[in-house]
């Protein structure tokens, strides 16, 4: 590999610019990004931002409850930005560590949101 091929992003892949777990979405914008949340809440969300887009992409938000897979969640992103969601209704036994893999169809990760669930 050249140093120009190391240095230059693949025009062919979407590029993930933002990955942030929140309480809710407004307004397609996260608000109160954390990595503790409380059970009260009812919900969570994860949102991501990918630009940019060459084409139109599949991705994945992969939800893991103390290392179990326990949604996966298929996306499409498309052409030059897009930004999205995914939810997870939490319940009385979702206490403890989770994590989100932001992932490609072909299993590539993105990056991989931890973030703990609380009284």
């Amino acid at each position: 590999m050249t140093q120009a091929e190391i240095e230059t992003p693949s025009l062919t892949e979407p590029k993930l610019v933002t990955a942030v777990m929140c309480e809710t979405i407004e307004r397609y914008t996260p608000v109160n990004e954390a990595v503790v949340f409380s059970i009260d809440l009812g919900r969570l969300s994860c949102y991501t931002t990918f630009d940019p887009v060459p084409e139109q992409t599949i991705i994945y938000h992969k939800w893991y409850h103390r290392g179990v897979l326990i949604s996966s969640k298929r996306l499409t992103i498309n052409p030059p930005r897009w930004s999205s969601f995914t939810s997870m209704q939490l319940r009385a036994t979702d206490k403890g560590p989770w994590q989100v893999e932001v992932t490609d169809a072909d299993g590539k990760i993105y990056r991989t949101l931890r973030f703990s669930i609380t009284d």
